[in-house]
Formats: C-alpha cells, structure tokens, sequence
C-alpha cells in the first residue's frame, strides 16, 4: 500500500495546493520527463486515496501541474513522481508549488493566456476545461475547483470580448500550422510533408500533430535515426533524405525546415504533383525561385510569416495590463465568494478550513500542519531537511 493510501487521514484538514514545471525552468527535451500521458491521466483518476480525495491534473506540451486538496504539498510532489517519468531530484530541481490563494490565482493567470510560452494561446482554456471535466467525470472534483474553473472560463471570455490578447499567431511554428489549417478547410487537402526535424520542423510537426489531427503527415529527415524515433513515437510515415521525390509526390502541403546553404527544392520536385502550396521556413531560402515564380504554386518564405508574427506579438504584449487587471478582478470576485460562504455555514467543509502552519519550528523545511503524517515521513522530522524519497503512489 502506497503512501498515499492510508486510510486514517482522511479527517486532516487539507489545503488547496498546485505544484508543477512549465516552460519558463525546463526546455521541450527535459520537460517531456515530467509529462503524464492520456491513458496514465485517465488512470490517476480511478485511484483513491484519504490524503487526496480531489484533483485536477493539467498535462499539456507547456506544463504538468497537478491542482488539489492535501495535508501537505508533498503529497502532490509524490503523486506527480509516479505518475510522470521524472526523478525525485529532477521534481526536486524543477517543481514549483503554491498553496491558497497564490494557487488559485496561478490557475487562473494560466487560464488567461498569461503564463503560455506563446502570449494569449487561446488553447489553454479548453485544455483546462477538458482536465476538469475528467476529474468531475471520475469524481474528483468538488465545489471549490468547480467554481475556480468557472472563473477561469470567464476570465478567457473577458478577454476574448474586451482585447486583443488571443488575436493572431505569434510564432513561425504555430503561424503556419494555423495557416495549413485554413488550406485543409478551404481547399479540401490533407497531405501534408514535413521536411526536416530540427527545432523548426519538429516544432511544426507537434502544433500540427496538436491542431491539425486531421492532417496526412509525412516526415523527411537526414538523420535517419531521429527519423525513425519520431515516426515511431507519432506514428508517422517517413521517408530517408534521399527519397525525398517520392515524399513530394504523394503530397499537397510541403513544409520545408531544412537547414542547408542552398535550394533542395525544385521545380522537378513537384511538377506532375498535387503540391500547391510550400511553406520555406529556412534561412537561406531551400525552395529554388523557379517553385517561387511558377503560378499556380503558393510559397511562403519565413520573412512573410515572420512579419505578420512580429505585428501580433506587438499588439498582444500591449494588451497584457488589461488582461491583469481582468485576472485581479476576476480573482478577487472569487474570493470574496469564498468568504461569504464561510459566513453563511456553520459546518463549513475541510477545503475552507484553511488554518495557518502550525508547527512549532519553522526551521523544519516542511513547516506545516502538525497533523500531516508526511512531516515525519518526508523530512524525517529534522530541521532543514530537504524533501526526501518517498514511496511512489499505488493502488
């Protein structure tokens, strides 16, 4: 029986927590140790434990955050140990925490667009919806978390009707996808050819593979074994470097992210093809002029996309005092919510007991409720005691 999973805690008064890595402390490689995959998620969900009864977990290519009731945060820290692919020290070196109302406001500056590696991503929200609804779902959710995720939701719709924060795209990477997005719709084209897999082309990639699900994706690299690992991990078709004529031909959309000194796509390629439209996203340009020039063939180099990045990101990052003052608003509303129901209710429940530390020493790094069986557990009851090992979450 895991730690988790002891049945006398059950009467601990528990305090609301989130704790998490995002994009801001780890990079795309390293980030992908603490992710929690769909079935892994779904999984969490049907376990239960007296310490945490109500949770909500957000995975998505930008953070892993796990929201919840606990006796301590190191009962999230745990629970995100063994459902992530990290190491105690890598969660260790990386997680961040907040507790009341330092993490209501992070879900909600989350929900905002605030937080997102792309300024005003209008993604998040659904991604925060669709966490919720799997929590309700399993039955782990309770009134507190149902209310913040209603305030998240009007937060994201204040700021839809009232600025210009979600207006546009402003990354290449994401820019083209929505730009492909548009050709499947309005020209009735799915196969799409993704040339080259360096951090250009596999960005593309997974904000197609994200928004796009319905695309035909093909991939083309040099490097046959990051070839083959990425087509196995999405399921891809692929073609080697030296196959490229074959790749064109059985597509309408080319996204070129080589990397090379000179033009490797040319007129021969997709003469005879379905290929009408070519993103060149390198530097110099790998599509030769002659594709350019031919007429009823649409090429965008990354200077067109980059302009129109640039104007977007302007106007967002103007936007952003509005959107903060919308949080604020918003946050406050919430809690003067919370207030009056604690007046109102002579029982109130175990999530608006909040009580302050009430450990005698505050020299013990888990300087928290006397009656978190985790203090002895965790910091081995000595001051200054850094998080330790413990045993992974079981059912």
């Amino acid at each position: 029986m895991g730690i988790l999973m002891r049945p006398a805690q059950s009467d601990l008064v528990k305090k609301f927590y989130v704790v998490g890595v995002n994009f801001q402390k780890t990079d795309t490689l390293y980030r992908s140790k603490f992710s929690i995959t769909s079935a892994k998620n779904e999984e969490a969900y049907t376990q239960s434990s007296a310490c945490l009864e109500h949770f909500l977990i957000l995975s998505t290519c930008n953070r892993t955050e796990i929201y919840g009731f606990a006796p301590c945060e190191y009962v999230l820290l745990a629970f995100m140990k063994s459902l992530s692919g990290a190491s105690h020290s890598e969660i260790s070196a990386n997680a961040y925490i907040k507790e009341g109302d330092e993490a209501v406001t992070h879900l909600l500056t989350v929900a905002s667009g605030l937080d997102s590696q792309i300024p005003g991503d209008y993604e998040i929200i659904g991604q925060i919806r669709k966490a919720f609804q799997l929590a309700k779902n399993s039955g782990k959710s309770n009134g507190f978390i149902e209310r913040v995720v209603n305030q998240a939701n009007q937060i994201s719709k204040a700021i839809k009707n009232s600025t210009a924060f979600s207006d546009g795209t402003v990354s290449v990477s994401y820019a083209v996808t929505q730009q492909v997005k548009k050709i499947m719709a309005h020209q009735n084209v799915r196969k799409v050819c993704v040339v080259g897999l360096g951090d250009m082309g596999h960005n593309t990639l997974k904000y197609l593979l994200q928004h796009a699900p319905e695309a035909e994706i093909t991939i083309v690299n040099r490097d046959e074994k990051k070839l083959a690992d990425i087509a196995l991990a999405y399921k891809l078709k692929s073609f080697s470097f030296a196959h490229l004529p074959e790749a064109i031909r059985e597509s309408e959309i080319v996204i070129m992210a080589t990397a090379v000194a000179h033009p490797i796509l040319h007129l021969d390629h997709i003469k005879g093809t379905d290929v009408h439209f070519i993103f060149d996203l390198s530097m110099p340009r790998n599509v030769s002029n002659e594709v350019y020039h031919k007429g009823d063939v649409t090429v965008w180099d990354v200077d067109q996309i980059s302009a129109s990045v640039s104007d977007t990101l302007d106007k967002r990052l103007a936007e952003i005092p509005k959107v903060k003052a919308i949080v604020q608003a918003k946050a406050k509303e919430f809690f003067d919510w919370q207030e009056r129901r604690k007046s109102r209710t002579t029982t109130p429940l175990k999530y608006e007991q909040f009580l302050p530390h009430v450990i005698t020493s505050i020299e013990n790094s888990h300087a928290r409720q006397h009656t978190c069986f985790m203090a002895d557990q965790c910091c081995e009851g000595k001051s200054g005691k850094a998080w330790l090992p413990v045993q992974a979450y079981s059912a």
